[in-house]
């Protein structure tokens, strides 16, 4: 089976074409190479990679292809509020126009990775039948994404909505502007778990491996089983509050105290999620522990010599590092090659 992966070269990406490799899939990547690679080895040469702006991919693009991965996107809340409507243009408008390609090239199966920030914030734990409540240009450029895309079902077409957990864990192509991350280097570098927020709001967690897990777990189901199905991806005991988090970080790291910002105020993204339909419909199951993972990415890390000064490197922060782009003008203000 050809499975066509955009954004294989990011976070999430980099780690699920690996493990699609060691299941025997046929892979085409298709990413823009916006970010650094190679922090930790990754062998992706077995991969076809198409350099290209998933805005102007074609049906050619897509021959052969059993099912589309649709990771691509901009990435998280911050990225989105620099640029609202570009944010819209690249993540919903692009998707919806390569989901509409992918229907007419025959492509059976598109699994597009939503996020269970489209939640919002909410008091009550919350299943795939809550209401919607995003409060960013990201969440709703996902939320207007899951819309368009179930509208398409149909004449052979499934698509299928994974809510992920916020990520964590260690990539090639590593990211510290993630929570867990972020609170074990700075733990690391600096012996303070360095709170932002007052870490009262809620999260769900879900590692980076157990996040590629979930697509391939839907990639092995019947289309039956999966077409128009939303499903939230993590567990239901990896509900934490940020504090929690940072309670945990402090206990696993040497020498390490949590430090509040004097400044720290209430984050108003804060919701519970159960995550029960994904394994009694798939059978999924998350395979980490949020204590296993702050052990990995801190021994990881303190092989790598990780300081402080590279904490807040732009390499590391997907913002930062658009915007460098940007100024050294290798992108231009559309996000687009230069």
């Amino acid at each position: 089976m050809k499975i066509f992966v955009t954004g294989h070269k990011g976070y999430v990406g980099n780690v699920l074409c690996k493990m699609l490799l060691q299941e025997n899939f046929d892979v085409v990547g298709c990413d823009l190479e916006y970010f650094p690679q190679g922090f930790v080895d990754n062998d992706l040469s077995n991969i076809i990679s198409i350099k290209k702006d998933i805005r102007n991919l074609s049906i050619n693009d897509l021959k052969d292809c059993s099912a589309i991965i649709h990771l691509a996107a901009l990435s998280n809340d911050p990225m989105g509020e620099i640029n609202p409507t570009l944010t819209n243009e690249i993540n919903f408008l692009a998707t919806t126009r390569l989901a509409k390609i992918a229907k007419e090239a025959g492509v059976k199966n598109f699994i597009y990775s939503s996020s269970c920030s489209t939640y919002g914030a909410n008091n009550d734990t919350v299943t795939e039948q809550s209401s919607l409540d995003p409060l960013t240009a990201y969440a709703k450029s996902k939320v207007d994404s899951e819309n368009a895309l179930l509208k398409l079902e149909g004449d052979g077409f499934s698509p299928t909505i994974l809510r992920n957990a916020t990520a964590y864990g260690i990539s090639s192509s590593l990211r510290l502007d993630l929570v867990v991350n972020n609170l074990v280097c700075s733990a690391l570098t600096s012996g303070k778990v360095k709170l932002l927020s007052d870490g009262t709001s809620w999260r769900p967690l879900l590692h980076v491996e157990d996040m590629a897990n979930a697509f391939i777990t839907c990639l092995k189901q019947s289309q039956e089983k999966i077409s128009g199905e939303i499903f939230n991806v993590g567990s239901n005991k990896d509900n934490y509050t940020v504090r929690e988090i940072a309670e945990k970080v402090e206990k696993i790291v040497p020498n390490s105290i949590i430090e509040y910002s004097t400044t720290a105020s209430k984050d108003s993204r804060s919701y519970r999620v159960n995550f029960d339909k994904i394994t009694d419909h798939i059978g999924f199951k998350t395979k980490w522990t949020l204590d296993d993972a702050i052990k990995q990415i801190y021994h990881t890390m303190n092989e790598k010599n990780l300081l402080e000064s590279d904490l807040n490197d732009k390499k590391f922060h997907r913002v930062k590092y658009l915007k460098y782009l940007i100024e050294q003008k290798k992108l231009n203000a559309n996000l687009e090659l230069i």
